[in-house]
């Protein structure tokens, strides 16, 4: 499984009177998709103070303006309120997941019939815990730039700024690349986002939209920060749990169900206990059978899935999640019937003798556990 480092995307802050839907600016964020690991490494963008400009830093924020509006800047900085932080922040799971770690460790090796703990602790010692506290530790070099859209145009039209600012000369207004990018493996680059005012407005008034501006930004960034603590602790375990457990078992395309399945279902229930997102969710949004999806998950033939050589590529990864989501329906089916000892039974089973095909594995499945899934593998 990917392991995605998050990519969050903030507009431009604006201190005008109106609001940001007249505007159509204010701050926005979104989750979009990572680099690959693979990508070429591209050097991290290094602020370069604009002519004529200083650094104003007061409460942990750091400001750059003209000397003359130095004063009121630093005033709304050290104004502004701590930013209101969800209760799933990193740290909250740092918690709760050493609070549970040792039960999760004990499942993990009753469920997968472990012979030691050595390796489920593993997994929490160099992968889980580690990544949360950098996730914890996480915090982007922002600048805010405090000018007017004129002076921006006269900056941008000097040649400051390149490559994250440019001068547009059709439309004569700077544009701006104000995608901050978190990383936990690479170096992360200088973020500059352009706060607006007017020379109209009062200096009462440029205090007060900075100070609510700054708190919003921070508010929304940790809002982004939490929303990757849940999936990254679900997402390390399943990924270790595929990797280290059924990996191994060099299962068949036929036979694959079952470690798709088992790691969704077992990743669901440690889950549960180690976020505060309960079991039930998790499978829930897993199983999900979204009419609007091009594949449909119930149409699948697990025990016969369609190879991915026999697809047209642009296919391949809306089959091969449909079949994810249906081989997760089958198990939590089958544990309802037969109990979760019974996935465990199965485990063994397939360790001590590998089954030859995916009709042998429905069989050993039967036969070990007294359930029957020749029809919830079917097409249906």
């Amino acid at each position: 499984m990917i392991r995605p480092a998050p990519t969050v995307l903030l507009a431009l802050i604006t201190l005008a009177g109106a609001s940001s839907a007249q505007q159509g600016q204010g701050i926005m964020t979104s989750v979009v998709p990572p680099v690959p690991a693979t990508a070429p490494a591209v050097p991290p963008y290094r602020l370069v103070l604009p002519p004529g400009y200083e650094k104003v830093t007061a409460a942990g924020h750091t400001a750059l303006c003209l000397p003359a509006d130095a004063e009121w800047v630093k005033k709304a900085l050290t104004e502004t309120k701590p930013a209101t932080r969800p209760t799933t922040m990193p740290a909250d799971l740092l918690k709760r997941v050493t609070d549970n770690r040792a039960a999760i460790v004990k499942q993990m090796v009753a469920d997968l019939a472990l012979p030691d703990d050595k390796q489920p602790n593993r997994v929490f010692d160099e992968q889980i815990l580690p990544t949360l506290k950098k996730l914890d530790a996480l915090k982007p070099p922002v600048y805010f730039l405090i000018c007017t859209r004129e002076q921006l145009r006269e900056l941008t039209k000097a040649g400051w700024g390149e490559p994250r600012f440019h001068y547009n000369r059709l439309a004569n207004e700077a544009s701006v690349d104000d995608n901050i990018v978190l990383s936990l493996d690479r170096p992360m680059g200088d973020s500059v986002l352009p706060v607006f005012y007017t020379e109209k407005e009062t200096p009462d008034t440029h205090i007060k939209n900075l100070a609510g501006g700054v708190q919003q930004f921070e508010t929304e960034m940790a809002m982004r920060i939490s929303q990757q603590s849940q999936p990254l602790v679900f997402n390390l375990l399943a990924e270790h749990i595929g990797q280290s457990y059924f990996d191994p078992m060099k299962l068949r395309r036929d036979q694959q169900w079952l470690a798709l399945g088992v790691t969704g279902y077992l990743t669901s229930k440690y889950a549960g206990q180690l976020t505060p997102s309960v079991k039930e969710d998790w499978l829930k949004g897993m199983t999900f059978d979204d009419p609007r999806f091009p594949v449909s998950a119930k149409a699948i033939d697990l025990a016969h899935p369609v190879e991915e050589t026999a697809m047209r590529p642009m296919a391949v990864p809306y089959y091969n999640q449909a079949l994810r989501r249906k081989s997760m329906m089958v198990v939590v089916k089958w544990a309802e019937k037969g109990g979760d000892a019974s996935i465990t039974k199965t485990v063994a089973a397939i360790r001590a003798k590998p089954p030859a095909d995916g009709a042998t594995l429905v069989k050993l499945i039967q036969d070990t556990t007294g359930v029957d899934l020749a029809q919830d593998v079917a097409p249906q």
